[in-house]
């Protein structure tokens, strides 16, 4: 199975190639918040090009759905499924908070907490076990309020150590799962959240999927908050 990966849910916008069993065949990343759309084609060419594999030859593309700021978000979801459709391949969604700490599971013996920006002083959390099984989360709170679990990590100030998504993660993620049977939920059904900024309608169904080993999710922007501009 050969997998695209592409994440734009931090100021990193991280892409590699994959083979079943965590074989990276290429990977690229660049790291600005202001650039995803301009940098995203060209990184996806340049792993492309490396791992001598033509877009024909993918059989699945996956996407970093979030949680994250809403125009590089919204990025990489919106050119995973472009691709996807003008391919007629599978485009499969998975958290970027759960890639995150499946990359980092080797330093949670004490549990783990994944936190991103999400917007001005709010950050993206969710807490894991040392397995990388998410305990709590994800919500959106702000800097100061989110609860810590064992080592904190992430790209926000005070965290132990800073970490951002691996495009390559990613795509073991969401072939690993793939191969097991998982499939993500149906787009059309999942929730449009109208929540007052915390999220949680959503939160407590990925809660649901994650307490039955769910981990795969449909390639849509994860916000678990309301948008800054919304109709009078």
């Amino acid at each position: 199975m050969l997998v695209l990966a592409i994440d734009t849910a931090t100021a990193l916008t991280t892409v590699a190639v994959s083979r079943e069993h965590g074989e990276v065949l290429a990977a690229a990343e660049h790291l600005d918040p202001r650039r995803h759309a301009e940098v995203l084609p060209r990184l996806v060419r340049q792993v492309l090009d490396h791992s001598g594999v033509t877009p024909t030859d993918l059989d699945v593309i996956a996407a970093g759905v979030g949680p994250g700021p809403f125009t590089g978000l919204r990025v990489g979801v919106a050119f995973a499924r472009a691709t996807a459709h003008a391919l007629g391949i599978p485009v499969v969604g998975a958290m970027t908070l759960d890639a995150i700490a499946r990359g980092h599971r080797a330093s949670a013996d004490d549990g783990l907490t994944v936190v991103t920006r999400s917007r001005r002083v709010e950050v993206a959390w969710a807490t894991y076990d040392a397995d990388a099984r998410r305990l709590d989360g994800p919500l959106i709170l702000s800097d100061a309020d989110y609860p810590r679990l064992g080592r904190t990590i992430g790209d926000v100030e005070g965290v132990d150590e800073l970490a951002y998504p691996s495009a390559a993660v990613l795509a073991d993620l969401v072939c690993a799962r793939l191969l097991a049977g998982e499939q993500p939920p149906d787009d059309r059904s999942w929730p449009e959240d109208a929540s007052q900024g915390s999220g949680s309608p959503t939160a407590l169904l990925l809660a649901d999927l994650a307490k039955a080993d769910r981990w795969l999710l449909p390639a849509l922007p994860l916000y678990l908050r309301r948008p800054d501009a919304v109709p009078a």
